[in-house]
């Protein structure tokens, strides 16, 4: 499932559910070139998603379930 949420002109704000991203994404397209809406956004639950959402705890670099955890940012 699929939901936009958007404000009006004067600031109250709406969302609709949509089953399928294409017609989500449509509709905010709509709503932000048709009728000039702001404050547009779409959010979904994604069902391929396994697991909790992120990192909680790296300790030592090791992950609450024991796998290693050695990502380390690169600068230039």
């Amino acid at each position: 499932m699929f939901k936009v949420y958007w404000t009006c002109a004067q600031d109250k704000a709406y969302g609709k559910e949509f089953e399928k991203m294409t017609d989500a994404l449509n509709f905010a397209q709509e709503l932000r070139n048709v009728y000039k809406r702001r404050f547009v956004t779409m959010v979904s639950e994604d069902p391929n998603s396994v697991g909790k959402a992120g990192v909680d705890a790296v300790e030592d670099g090791v992950l609450p379930n024991g796998d290693s955890y050695s990502w380390k940012k690169r600068r230039a």
